[in-house]
């Protein structure tokens, strides 16, 4: 028996920065990175708005570089973060850089850097959106769990998508295929909560890149499934 699970969209929005991504640890390590001095008299809010000053004190691409190095550097080379110091100037790497596994991190980059530059980066532009899941059936309901199965969550959020989505024109054949390895690259954070038996409130966090073909929807039926 297909699976069926009728999609509401309960809301769609765009958002500059991902609230809790940055810690206030962060703030104190960027800051002792930059020769600050002593910290002991900041509150948390102080060495946030430290931080930003800090950073403008170094000009956009040292600050983006110096940002990077905290953020990336146990993926990346001190060469590749210093040549993304500067393209973050004009791109939004969060959307366009190769490696779609460091997009997340590349947008709490680029939001931090905003704040602190708006004339010299681009706008962070990330999606929050909220469902509420139904499923019709019994298979449907062993699905809807706390813990979804990522491809199965990229899928339900395909179906509500026109077919010329940027989603569909780079994945097609994961989505209708068996194995969807990319599945966990488009969705960046997914939060859950049940409702009633049957029922799932899901909020995930990405980017327009992926979700915006989601703006005008609001009901759709999908048949999605977990590899």
């Amino acid at each position: 028996m297909e699976k069926i699970f009728r999609v509401r969209l309960l809301r769609f929005s765009n958002i500059m920065e991902i609230e809790g991504a940055r810690t206030t640890g962060d703030f104190k390590a960027l800051l002792k990175a930059m020769e600050y001095g002593d910290q002991s008299g900041l509150s948390d809010d102080d060495k946030r708005e430290m931080c930003i000053m800090s950073l403008q004190e170094q000009g956009p691409k040292d600050a983006a570089y110096l940002v990077l190095k905290h953020d990336l550097s146990d993926v990346l080379s001190d060469g590749q973060m210093r040549n993304l110091a500067g393209e973050m100037l004009d791109e939004k790497l969060w959307e366009e850089y190769a490696n779609s596994s460091l997009h997340e991190r590349l947008f709490n980059v680029g939001s931090l850097l905003y704040a602190a530059f708006p004339r010299s980066f681009p706008q962070p532009d990330a999606v929050h959106v909220e469902l509420e899941v139904t499923a019709a059936s019994a298979g449907a309901k062993q699905l809807l769990t706390h813990s979804l199965d990522e491809s199965f969550l990229v899928r339900l959020l395909a179906d509500g998508m026109d077919t010329d989505a940027v989603l569909y024109r780079l994945y097609g054949e994961q989505l209708s295929g068996k194995s969807f390895p990319n599945a966990a690259e488009v969705v960046w954070i997914v939060r859950t909560e049940a409702i009633s038996e049957g029922v799932m409130r899901i909020e995930v966090i990405s980017s327009g890149y992926w979700l915006d073909a989601l703006s005008r929807t609001k009901l759709y039926d999908s048949t999605a499934y977990a590899d």
